[in-house]
């Protein structure tokens, strides 16, 4: 898996959630931003997945 900063992306997803709340957000940029956060929680799952799929292998539970 390619090396991504769970932390980093999480803020980013952070920012955006915000700006989406303010009053003050064209609908262009209100598309755009909604659309990386879509992205942003794809890559946030994968991690977490790949996380979650080590953590089984390690500790020997399946599923």
């Amino acid at each position: 898996m390619k090396d991504i900063d769970y932390q980093a992306l999480s803020r980013e997803l952070d920012e955006i959630v915000n700006k989406l709340q303010s009053e003050d957000v064209a609908i262009d940029d209100a598309i755009r931003l909604h659309g990386r956060g879509i992205e942003i929680t794809k890559q946030l799952e994968k991690y977490l997945k790949a996380a979650e799929n080590t953590v089984s292998k390690v500790s020997g539970v399946e599923g």
